[in-house]
């Protein structure tokens, strides 16, 4: 069988016509987990026998592995052996073509399913792509990848309204824009944020009580300040990045996206290049809504302090790699200067 989409995996599940072997795997790992689970209930029911259902994890043993795959259901219609998160990076030889062995047959009565709900495989690894050659010769191969912001605002208002909150698309964006694009997190959050919020609606003040932020939001509202010269705002930004132990390089790294950002929004601009073609050129994917954020950030800044600033982030960097400094000093004396820079170049 060819690889498999959601969509068919649905269809698999609904109408019990399950494949002998399924991989199911892919950097979505919510997705990889939900519909792992939704398979297993499937082929062997909510409250499984142990006579009909046998789970493997990390490094296994092949031989109880073959030895699972070949037990006949007992007093039900299918044997299910679950395997998950093997570590094919690192695999040996001999345990990689056993498991190519086991996985390249039907065996009677028995589904046979491989899940990567925690570990993300090496796609360029040859250990990993012969398993799902192998797979994809007699099951099913199903990989969920990274899904378009557009697509996860969708997810955070749909559990929005699971907690019978309504939520606009500027305040999913902004839940989005504080927590990553990691759907796990996303869910908690919004679970979390639904819970709290006394009104109808989680509103922009319920985000701002109540969601956590992540470094790039935290760095990319304090390169907001900066830029537009709120140098008092900003050192207090700084000051809670070092109270939470935040390492001074990762700072400068999430700084220094932010200004880069900037930086090819304002060229963009000034070329006639869309936002969309920005994102695509520059694989944004779910970070496509940064560049908003970027470009109204740096409205009255003019392009050549922008240039300025990115040396100063460039020679920081150096510095700290190279020189043996006070980091957190370097840190502060970069943000003085971006001010200084900012003020100098205002439009």
């Amino acid at each position: 069988m060819p690889r498999i989409t959601e969509a068919d995996l649905k269809k698999q599940i609904k109408n019990k016509s399950f494949s002998p072997v399924y991989l199911i795997y892919g950097s979505e790992q919510m997705f990889v987990k939900s519909y792992t689970k939704k398979l297993c209930e499937a082929v062997a029911g909510k409250n499984p026998s142990d006579f009909n259902y046998h789970t493997f994890s990390g490094d296994i043993d092949f031989q109880e592995l073959a030895a699972s795959l070949q037990i006949m259901p007992f007093m039900a219609e299918r044997n299910c052996v679950v395997v998950t998160d093997i570590y094919f990076d690192n695999m040996v030889k001999d345990r990689l073509d056993t498991l190519k062995e086991l996985t390249s047959r039907a065996w009677d009565g028995t589904v046979l399913i491989i899940s990567m709900p925690t570990y993300v495989p090496s796609k360029n690894k040859t250990s990993f792509t012969a398993l799902v050659k192998r797979v994809e010769k007699i099951g099913s191969v199903c990989c969920f990848e990274k899904i378009n912001s557009q697509i996860i605002e969708k997810y955070v208002a749909k559990w929005a309204n699971e907690n019978g909150k309504l939520i606009s698309h500027l305040n999913a964006s902004k839940i989005i824009s504080n927590v990553g694009d990691d759907l796990n997190l996303l869910k908690n959050e919004v679970n979390k944020i639904a819970a709290y919020a006394k009104g109808e609606e989680i509103t922009d003040r319920d985000i701002d009580l109540l969601s956590t932020v992540n470094l790039e939001a935290r760095t990319y509202d304090m390169a907001d300040d900066v830029i537009n010269g709120r140098g008092d705002k900003a050192f207090r930004k700084l000051d809670t990045l070092f109270c939470q132990r935040e390492e001074p390089i990762n700072i400068l790294y999430a700084l220094s996206s932010a200004y880069v950002d900037a930086y090819r929004m304002r060229v963009a601009d000034e070329c006639s290049v869309s936002k969309e073609t920005v994102a695509k050129d520059f694989a944004y994917k779910n970070r496509a809504f940064v560049l908003n954020r970027a470009r109204t950030s740096v409205s009255r800044t003019s392009t050549e302090a922008l240039r300025k600033s990115l040396d100063v982030l460039v020679e920081t960097d150096e510095k700290l790699k190279s020189v043996s400094v006070n980091q957190r000093f370097l840190i502060e004396q970069l943000i003085s200067r971006l001010l200084l820079i900012a003020k100098e170049g205002r439009i």
